[in-house]
């Protein structure tokens, strides 16, 4: 009875080490451009302009407030790679930058 007893509990042990873990994996839909000072830190971007070049398809977006630009029509990961120029409320070119193909996210540290 105590032998069986144990076996029970080991069988029961084992059966929750067992279990397989779900490994939650977020990913983006669509393509994001996150604009940061050189310590990382978001800059304030209200009014700011992206765009991506692609030979002569040229896609823009605006940033929110926390200086995330998202592109609607350009789905991830890209397959291509991109030419991306920050502009700030004013239209005046900030930053040019190489986006390269595979990504999801592309942070343009200036």
């Amino acid at each position: 009875m105590i032998k069986r007893a144990l076996l029970i509990r080991k069988l029961r042990a084992s059966a929750l080490k067992k279990k397989k873990r779900i490994r939650i994996r977020q990913i983006l839909d669509r393509f994001h451009v996150i604009a940061t000072n050189l310590n990382n830190i978001p800059r304030e971007t209200t009014g700011w302009t992206a765009a991506l070049t692609r030979g002569a398809t040229t896609t823009t977006a605006n940033f929110d407030e926390f200086g995330v630009a998202r592109f609607p029509t350009i789905a991830t990961l890209t397959t291509v790679s991109f030419v991306l120029r920050i502009r700030n409320a004013d239209g005046d070119l900030l930053v040019t930058r190489s986006v390269p193909a595979d990504l999801e996210v592309f942070v343009a540290r200036f």
